[in-house]
C-alpha cells in the first residue's frame, strides 16, 4: 500500500497576484495535519519550488487551511452520523426530531465555516489590493513590504537610490530640490507641485516600510505620509489600480 504523505501549502490568504501568505502543513493524503510553519509566497513555480520568506505563525491561515479541507468532510461524517442516528431512533419520533434538528445544526454551521473559510477569510479589500500594486512597482511583487522581514533593510536601500534619481531628473526639469532627497523625500513627495509618479509611488512604498521598521513619533509621522500620498496616489486612476483587481 503506496502512502502519499509529505509537507504542502494549506490556507492561502491576502492572495494578490502571484503573491499569498499560507502556512505549510505535513500531510496525509492532501489532508493538512500539522502546521509548520507560515510563508509569504511572492511566486510558485511549476515544479513545486517557490519564492518567499518565512513570516510569523498566522493563526488565520492555519484555520483557513483547516476548515477548507477538514470542514468539507466533518460536514459529510455528520449528514452520515445524523442520518444512522434518526434512522436507529425511528421508534421515538421525539428522539428522532432532536437527533435530526441537532445534526443539521452542526451541518449548517460547519457549511457557514467553510464558506467564511473560502468566501471571506484573509480576503484583501479593494484599498489593500490597489496599495500592494503600487508596492509592486518598486518590489517586483504584490505584497506589503511591511511583511518582508530582513528583506526590508535591502528593499529600503534600492528604493532610497530610486527616490535619489528621480530627484536629479526633477532637477534637470527645473524642479528645486535643496536637500539631500534621502532625507528630505517626505517633504518632496508631500508637495503639491511636484508630480512625478514614479518619485511618489517610490515614497509611498518608502513610507509604508519605515513605518514598520521604525517606533513612536516617527512611526506616526510615516504612516501620516502613507496615508497623505495614497489620497494621492488613488486620485490618479492610474492603470496598473484597476488592472490588480482582475488578477
Amino acid at each position: 500500500m503506496i502512502i502519499v504523505y509529505g509537507s504542502r501549502f494549506y490556507g492561502r490568504i491576502r492572495q494578490c497576484g502571484s503573491s499569498f501568505l499560507a502556512t505549510k502543513f505535513v500531510h496525509i493524503y492532501f489532508v493538512p495535519l500539522i502546521p509548520i510553519g507560515s510563508h509569504l509566497v511572492f511566486e510558485e513555480n511549476g515544479d513545486g519550488s517557490y519564492r518567499g520568506v518565512a513570516a510569523p505563525f498566522s493563526f488565520k491561515s492555519v484555520m483557513a487551511g483547516y476548515l477548507r479541507v477538514w470542514g468539507p468532510l466533518a460536514i459529510i461524517l455528520t449528514g452520515v452520523l445524523t442520518a444512522g442516528a434518526v434512522d436507529d431512533l425511528s421508534d421515538d419520533p421525539l428522539a428522532m426530531l432532536i437527533a435530526g434538528g441537532f445534526g443539521g445544526l452542526v451541518g449548517l454551521a460547519l457549511l457557514a465555516g467553510v464558506i467564511l473559510a473560502y468566501a471571506v477569510m484573509g480576503k484583501l479589500s479593494t484599498t489593500e489590493k490597489q496599495q500592494r500594486a503600487v508596492y509592486a512597482l518598486h518590489s517586483g511583487y504584490y505584497v506589503d513590504p511591511a511583511e518582508l522581514g530582513d528583506a526590508r533593510h535591502s528593499l529600503r536601500e534600492d528604493l532610497i537610490e530610486k527616490i535619489r534619481a528621480r530627484a536629479r531628473g526633477l532637477s534637470a526639469m527645473g524642479y528645486r530640490v535643496s536637500a539631500d532627497p534621502a532625507q528630505a523625500w517626505p517633504h518632496i513627495a508631500m508637495d503639491p507641485t511636484q508630480n512625478d509618479e514614479a518619485f511618489i509611488t517610490a515614497a509611498f512604498t518608502l513610507a509604508r516600510l519605515d513605518g514598520s521598521l521604525a517606533q513612536g513619533p516617527y512611526k506616526t509621522h510615516m504612516e501620516q505620509v502613507h496615508a497623505h500620498l495614497w489620497q494621492r496616489i488613488s486620485r490618479s486612476n492610474a492603470p496598473y489600480l484597476h488592472a490588480v483587481l482582475q488578477a
